[in-house]
């Protein structure tokens, strides 16, 4: 399998590389003029260090396509450019994305048209543009987004972020409907949080704490716990999923196992049913 990782250069884009790597597959990398430099000379660093494993906080790539996904057209040309230069592409991971924490009232328009572009425009467009290749060509393919949580549970502070996300999954069903007949399917993961670890979005040890103590696997996620779930739905084991939001968030969803119980300090099998007496 050929897969093209867009936002290669993050948390779960670099261990999606590392272990599409370690199962053997192609990798080619889509990621912003920053990252590039940030790798160093174009082709003159790993494509993943070597010591770096699907579990590893952050991992340094290579960028064989440099593209700025806020701007028209960037998303669109990076998957023809990745498809011309290296050959077909059987799978896109569109992990790229920004997550600015802001006050919805200190939310400017060229904010929320920044954040709108990147989580979601460079995702519909990258898709689109790999399944024109793909009927082109006669083959097929599979797409896997990243949405999140909290674009059904927005958090003070994520209003644009969150909205980006909820776009991102209507756009998931719609494309599942109109290129499933096309043979291109397309669906999307929902993590909760992630501690990637990275300098760009530094997260104070204090939430980090909240979030551990809030989930009911009393952890954090890491990317690696992320990137299985994108792999299965790029491989043969999900050819009959299409069109769906794999919550991977550890059961965060369901809510705190710190709230009170209505029980109360008895335990379950201590509550008379309702058939006795």
């Amino acid at each position: 399998m050929r897969a093209l990782v867009m936002g290669a250069s993050g948390g779960i884009g670099s261990a999606a590389c590392a272990a599409l790597s370690a199962a053997g597959h192609e990798v080619v990398t889509v990621d912003s003029p920053r990252a590039q430099a940030e790798a160093g000379e174009a082709g003159t660093a790993a494509r993943a260090d070597a010591a770096g494993t699907a579990g590893s906080p952050r991992s340094r790539v290579r960028v064989d396509v440099v593209a700025d996904l806020a701007e028209p057209g960037a998303a669109r040309a990076a998957v023809t450019r990745a498809w011309e230069s290296f050959g077909p592409l059987d799978a896109l991971l569109h992990v790229a994305g920004l997550f600015p924490a802001r006050r919805v009232l200190e939310t400017t328009e060229e904010l929320f048209d920044t954040v709108m572009a990147v989580n979601t425009r460079s995702a519909l467009m990258a898709a689109t543009a790999l399944a024109e290749l793909c009927v082109r060509h006669r083959r097929p393919a599979t797409v896997v987004f990243t949405s999140t949580g909290g674009a059904l549970r927005p958090r003070p502070g994520t209003t644009v972020y969150a909205a980006s996300k909820a776009a991102l999954e209507a756009v998931t069903r719609g494309l599942a409907l109109e290129l499933g007949p096309l043979g291109v399917r397309v669906n999307a993961v929902a993590p909760g949080f992630v501690d990637v670890g990275s300098p760009l979005n530094p997260v104070p040890a204090a939430y980090v704490e909240a979030v551990r103590a809030a989930s009911p696997a009393g952890r954090a996620a890491t990317p690696g716990d992320i990137v299985p779930s994108l792999l299965w739905l790029c491989s043969p084991d999900s050819a009959w999923v299409n069109g769906h939001v794999l919550a991977a968030d550890g059961g965060a969803g369901l809510g705190s196992p710190a709230m009170p119980s209505w029980l109360g300090e008895q335990r379950p099998e201590a509550v008379p049913s309702q058939l006795d007496g």
